[in-house]
């Protein structure tokens, strides 16, 4: 059984792994974590190639848990994130759902482009986000899910919208990384000096996946005031 700073120490090295390579997202890594402690949900705005969804998925596989992920659109069908209809259960008349693999099992959620989905979808995900609870037909179940991550361009102008847009008590406003910051770095790459001037050799990072998750003061840092700039 590992003490409180034991884990903390854990997870700060697993995150501190998952943000290697990810250029000025060390915030942004931070808060996905800070969410999933909490039990709240977070928006990350921003345009599109700032590696929102790689820095979610790499917290994911670094924390641990099951995780879903999805690409809204306007079309998107609510069966496509929750799951389909038994068929063998419509057969006796009653509307059962199969949430295997699908957002109701899921602990740690990202949708993508989260704004655009239908009334259908928001109205289901707002069950999932606000009570925890996914209901459908016979369907009633408590969900596990710790945090989910939605990512837009930006922020609605529908009213009903900026409702559902509420629901997500963090945000975090990514912008593109300048060039000077894009340049590759040694460090950033894994790459230590041994022994030559003329060359480096590869270093291994290993990433710790910690049983337990704790946080360092430094996390509740990054919400307080205005919105952040990750």
């Amino acid at each position: 059984m590992r003490s409180p700073s034991e884990a903390a120490a854990a997870v700060r090295a697993a995150l501190d792994g998952a943000a290697k390579g990810l250029v000025d997202r060390e915030i942004l890594v931070d808060l996905v974590a800070l969410a999933a402690v909490a039990g709240e949900h977070l928006l990350v705005l921003g345009p599109p190639g700032t590696a929102k969804s790689q820095a979610v998925r790499r917290v994911a596989r670094a924390l641990g848990g099951r995780y879903f992920e999805y690409l809204l659109g306007r079309f998107t069908e609510p069966s496509e994130i929750v799951g389909p209809i038994d068929l063998r259960r419509l057969r006796d008349g009653v509307i059962e759902t199969q949430t295997g693999g699908m957002l109701p099992e899921a602990e740690i959620a990202f949708l993508d482009e989260v704004f655009l989905g239908s009334t259908a979808i928001l109205n289901t995900l707002l069950g999932l986000l606000n009570e925890r609870t996914f209901r459908r037909g016979a369907t009633a179940v408590a969900v596990p899910l710790r945090v989910c991550v939605g990512a837009s361009n930006q922020l609605p102008d529908d009213e009903m919208l900026a409702a559902f847009a509420d629901r997500f008590l963090l945000r975090c406003f990514v912008a593109p990384v300048g060039d000077a910051q894009a340049r590759p770095d040694r460090r950033a790459l894994g790459c230590e000096r041994r022994g030559s001037a003329h060359g480096a050799t590869p270093r291994k990072l290993g990433v710790a996946t910690p049983g337990a998750m704790g946080l360092r003061p430094r996390y509740a840092r990054s919400v307080v005031g205005a919105p952040r700039h990750c």
